[in-house]
């Protein structure tokens, strides 16, 4: 009898025993230790060149992994956050944004063109002056056309000159080669004809410009990015209200490939 009561407990404790091992081997190799390994390469690679404050000590820097819940970006998969930055992964466990938690109030120590020492850039944000930091703005080119809604955003500290903020939304898309068939005039009639489908008279701007840009107008066709113009729209809608329209139009097929409305960075569902 007593040899069937020892027998229990020792059987109990070898389960708890497996199951304490078992929760160890999940937190040093589960799911996030990659992720955790990749926010560590990338904090590292920061510190080797100075980008962010290195009053830290590298190896005093504890990662935790986060759920992510309603993202701004619908391509973050994972969060990783330290005691001071935020770290997002795609899918991929490729680093898609990093962020200071604490954004600071707006000193300008460091100028613009001492920040443009610390990383090269090509675009500073107008409203930068009225930011904690400078931002710039990388865009992805292929045949000498930018992709529109592939950049690489950088923001550097006006204070201390270090990066405050990293943001990368480039991903690898299939690319069809330039092919130039429709005219500046022809896009711009097309794009009218769109535009009073659902408002009244429209004013086109000067600015026009070819970009590669993807079919967002309809559902199922293949995601391949074409050169294409995009013609920004001034007007009134039925109700009086001022309006601007930015329309992606085809350079092959003069097709109407995606609508900005008002500036928002997303299309517009018209069926």
């Amino acid at each position: 009898m007593r040899f069937k009561k020892a027998s229990i407990i020792g059987g109990i404790v070898l389960v708890c025993l497996l199951i304490i091992i078992a929760i160890i081997l999940y937190n040093f190799i589960g799911p996030g230790a990659n992720e955790i390994k990749v926010s560590k390469a990338f904090m590292s690679k920061l510190y080797s060149i100075n980008a962010i404050n290195t009053e830290q000590k590298l190896d005093a820097i504890k990662y935790e992994r986060i759920k992510t819940l309603n993202s701004q970006s619908e391509l973050v998969h994972r969060s990783i956050s330290t005691q001071s930055f935020g770290i997002d992964l795609d899918k991929d466990n490729n680093v898609i944004g990093f962020a200071k938690k604490d954004i600071p109030i707006n000193i300008t120590k460091v100028s613009l063109q001492d920040a443009e020492v610390v990383l090269k850039t090509i675009n500073a944000n107008e409203n930068s002056k009225y930011l904690p930091y400078y931002s710039f703005i990388y865009t992805k080119q292929k045949n000498g056309y930018p992709f529109y809604f592939d950049e690489i955003k950088l923001n550097i500290n006006k204070e201390n000159g270090f990066l405050d903020g990293y943001s990368n939304s480039a991903m690898q898309k299939e690319c069809k080669e330039p092919v130039i068939n429709v005219s500046k005039q022809e896009a711009q009639n097309i794009a009218l004809e769109a535009f009073k489908k659902y408002n009244k008279d429209g004013n086109v701007r000067n600015e026009i410009d070819l970009v590669y840009a993807n079919n967002k107008m309809d559902k199922g066709v293949s995601q391949v990015y074409e050169v294409c113009y995009t013609i920004i729209i001034d007007g009134k809608n039925d109700k009086d209200v001022n309006v601007n329209w930015k329309i992606f139009i085809s350079a092959e097929n003069g097709k109407v490939l995606n609508i900005l409305k008002d500036g928002a960075e997303k299309d517009v569902k018209t069926n």
